[in-house]
């Protein structure tokens, strides 16, 4: 059973995590129903759209069933939506020894909000996880701080979240332990890139591969005119 708890972040460090980390995801979310126990919403990401039917099975999990649409179907569709909600999401470095999903997601509508959730296998591991000293309050239990709620009713006063120099610190540091791992990936992101424009120059033409380049043929010396010959002997 899937677990998670959810932690409020300071806007200044989550732009710092967002701006050294990229942002992963960019989501609005429009829901078609205001009626609570099953959701129904529409999903728009960069490059996709679904309907969704959102609710909890028996253990408690929250199921998403997802049904692709045309983009020109579900930006239709948001004219009926009765709330919405956007935020860009960043995913977080795992920590050393942990394999705990942590991602920040930073709600640009309708408000302005951070919150880190961290997922867990089962209730022990979130019960027995160390909170990092930059995290801020916990909202875990507080329903006004889930996606449906924002998008029916906006944000609502929340906790202020406070910031030291020792929290700024501990981001610092995550960041500075996981920049090998990021630029690794970087470079091996950039040499697929590089493949694909080569094999896609190679397809119409444009490029040839080694093997279908042809070297000019070795040519012999020419052999000197008899004249010139006779001119370099007699010198």
């Amino acid at each position: 059973m899937k677990n998670a708890r959810r932690f409020l972040a300071s806007p200044c460090i989550a732009r710092l995590i967002a701006r050294e980390r990229g942002v992963v995801r960019q989501v609005v979310e429009g829901y078609l129903s205001s009626q609570p126990g099953k959701d129904q919403l529409i999903r728009l990401e960069a490059d996709q759209a679904h309907f969704v039917l959102s609710g909890q099975d028996p253990e408690g999990d929250l199921v998403e069933k997802l049904a692709p649409l045309p983009r020109e179907h579900a930006e239709a569709l948001f004219g009926l939506c009765v709330g919405q909600i956007s935020y860009d999401r960043v995913h977080l470095p795992p920590r050393a020894g942990l394999s705990h999903t942590i991602q920040l997601d930073r709600v640009v509508y309708p408000g302005s909000l951070d919150l880190i959730t961290v997922e867990f296998d089962d209730d022990q591991q979130a019960q027995a996880f160390e909170v990092p000293t930059w995290f801020g309050p916990e909202v875990t239990t507080e329903y006004t701080y889930e996606w449906r709620y924002i998008a029916l009713n906006g944000l609502q006063s929340h906790h202020e979240v406070p910031l030291s120099s020792q929290q700024v610190e501990a981001v610092l540091d995550m960041l500075d332990q996981s920049r090998p791992a990021a630029q690794a990936s970087n470079i091996s992101a950039a040499d697929d890139v590089i493949v694909a424009l080569s094999r896609s120059l190679e397809t119409s033409g444009l490029l040839k591969t080694p093997r279908e380049t042809t070297l000019p043929p070795e040519t012999e010396p020419l052999a000197e005119e008899p004249h010139e010959l006779k001119k370099r002997t007699a010198q």
